[in-house]
């Protein structure tokens, strides 16, 4: 096709003798030389490794889409048919503890505060794969926010906890940013969650909540325009900490640490708090030292 002089991108698929298939684009325009004379000037490029690597990237794109329905069942599953036989386990448990606890002997009754305390697991799983699967889906509506107000609400909600634990919690001014409110508020709620949680026994723990405004530049991990401002929030404890070369796995799905396998958990809160990051355009890493304690470093688009 040709209008005004220029001719339209034109692909072509060449079989070569050896049997090959090779992709060519070409484009060019006629151009007026000597006496109205007109010229046709024109380039052909060989796409084929683009062609191939688009081909390969719309198969991944299908891959991924299935994947994806695949997990939207299994959250049905999860929200509905799972939920609804683990209510009635915990409802015999209820009455067996009520009414029939009493003629265990002690041998049963140690079989019993393990099914309990798997079914409270296993409720604490499903809640935990259904936040994560709504911190994926949720709609992402952004709103001018007061973190230092959202951290008050984690206080109140983990005060029985703070209290046992006889926790101490300070923190510096924080900002007020363009944020998912209850995704950030949810942010708080697992980091110090899992400071209390890890804390070494007999210590109190101490968690120290930290805020100062950094550039992109200063910080190679960023991975972004240089120029770029962010709020660096940190989350610091007195805890168990863990080896540095854990550092990356912490953040997978359901990875708990060896040492930590012994507490209660589903190793999906830190997943759910880098989904949450992500979903804010920031990042987040952690420090540890073990027997020390751990560092997390969430960093935000100011």
């Amino acid at each position: 096709k040709i209008l005004n002089n220029n001719v339209f991108p034109g692909k072509y698929r060449i079989i070569r003798k050896d049997g090959e298939v090779r992709y060519f684009i070409s484009l060019g325009k006629f151009i007026t030389v000597h006496k109205n004379n007109k010229t046709y000037i024109g380039v052909i490029k060989d796409v084929t490794v683009y062609n191939l690597n688009n081909k390969a990237l719309e198969e991944k794109n299908q891959e991924l889409e299935i994947i994806i329905k695949e997990l939207e069942s299994f959250n049905h599953v999860a929200s509905h048919d799972l939920q609804e036989p683990l209510r009635k386990i915990q409802t015999f448990i209820s009455l067996i503890s009520e009414k029939e606890a009493f003629s265990l002997s002690e041998t049963g009754k140690e079989y019993f505060e393990k099914i309990i305390a798997s079914a409270i697991r296993m409720r604490k799983l499903i809640d935990d794969l259904l936040l994560f699967s709504r911190t994926n889906k949720t709609d992402k509506v952004f709103v001018k926010t007061d973190c230092n107000l959202l951290l008050e609400n984690v206080k109140q909600e983990l005060a029985q906890t703070i209290e046992e634990k006889n926790a101490v919690i300070q923190s510096t001014q924080l900002p007020i940013l363009e944020v998912i409110p209850f995704q950030i508020q949810q942010l708080f709620a697992n980091l110090i969650g899992n400071a209390l949680k890890y804390c070494k026994p007999n210590i109190s723990p101490i968690i120290n909540i930290g805020c100062i405004k950094i550039t992109a530049r200063d910080y190679p991990i960023l991975k972004t325009d240089n120029d770029k401002m962010y709020f660096k929030i940190t989350v610091t404890d007195n805890g168990l900490g863990f080896e540095q070369q854990y550092t990356e796995d912490i953040f997978v799905l359901f990875h708990q640490l060896p040492h930590k396998r012994e507490y209660p958990g589903s190793g999906i809160g830190l997943s759910i708090c880098k989904k949450i990051v992500e979903n804010h355009n920031g990042f987040i890493t952690a420090n540890g030292k073990p027997g020390i304690g751990a560092t997390f470093s969430v960093f935000l688009p100011a």
